[in-house]
């Protein structure tokens, strides 16, 4: 019988941790897309859902209703980098949100979007879109109709210089 000690070599174990640290490396890295990811997609839906929000209380309230950048929360901005607000025209404000961290732009005849009583925003076409890395992550594009699309792959590639 042998009388030898079994174990791993110094040589075994810095090699096997060298292994677990690059494999953690990556994972890690790959983890910081799919978070990044996550919050562009939640921004999208959380604009898409105000969109419809604002329109549908234009046809209940047979009123127009704007929604427009606000970076305080009380008054129209041109910038939607902040947060936006959806109000009333004598101003009443019925939503404001607030964004930590995102750069949501607008691109469109005029800085607000408005919804006239019928659903249709004639006047507020345009396209609100999210920068990723210069290239543009995702956009919305709202038509006169007062309809929302998600832009194509194609169209946010055509659309990246918006990014630069």
């Amino acid at each position: 019988m042998s009388n030898r000690n079994q174990g791993f070599t110094l040589i075994e174990l810095i090699v096997t941790l060298t292994i677990l640290g690059i494999a953690v490396a990556i994972a890690v890295a790959a983890f910081g897309e799919v978070i990044e990811r996550n919050r562009q997609e939640a921004l999208k839906d959380e604009i898409e859902n105000a969109l419809y929000t604002a329109r549908t209380q234009a046809i209940l309230q047979r009123r127009t209703i704007e929604i427009c950048g606000s970076g305080n929360g009380k008054s129209c901005s041109s910038s939607w980098t902040d947060g936006w607000l959806i109000r009333a025209p004598s101003g009443q404000i019925l939503k404001h949100t607030q964004l930590p961290a995102h750069t949501l732009r607008w691109r469109g005849f005029s800085p607000s979007v408005r919804f006239r009583d019928n659903g249709t925003s004639p006047t507020s076409n345009g396209r609100f879109f999210q920068c990723y890395k210069q290239q543009i992550a995702w956009q919305l594009i709202l038509n006169r109709q007062g309809r929302v699309r998600a832009g194509s792959p194609a169209e946010n590639a055509s659309n990246a210089n918006l990014c630069r």
